[in-house]
């Protein structure tokens, strides 16, 4: 049976997890509010895009980092979920490492 996740790593990962739910009605709001305007509307859900595919991104490599540290996934399943290659997954580990 698996350990269950720890204190700090859930907590850290429910900040994010926040923080994206927010930009994603952030995104709802602004693509209704801006509509009238096409380069306050391009602009604002752009940056809100961008900001929500880094939080991602930043909170997927951890997660990635976590699971093959606490050996809670093997490199195979990790790839396999992130739909990466285990060299990828290999890089990802040691560059943020």
């Amino acid at each position: 049976m698996s350990e269950s996740v720890p204190k700090k790593i859930r907590q850290l990962t429910q900040v994010r997890i926040q923080a994206i739910s927010e930009l994603a009605a952030y995104l709802g709001h602004a693509d209704a509010a801006m509509v009238s305007d096409h380069a306050e509307w391009s602009r604002s859900l752009i940056r809100a895009l961008a900001d929500l595919s880094r939080t991602a991104k930043e909170t997927e490599v951890e997660l990635t980092q976590d699971a093959i540290q606490s050996k809670s996934l093997t490199v195979t399943e990790v790839a396999k979920a992130a739909k990466l290659t285990r060299a990828a997954v290999y890089l990802r580990v040691e560059k943020d490492s």
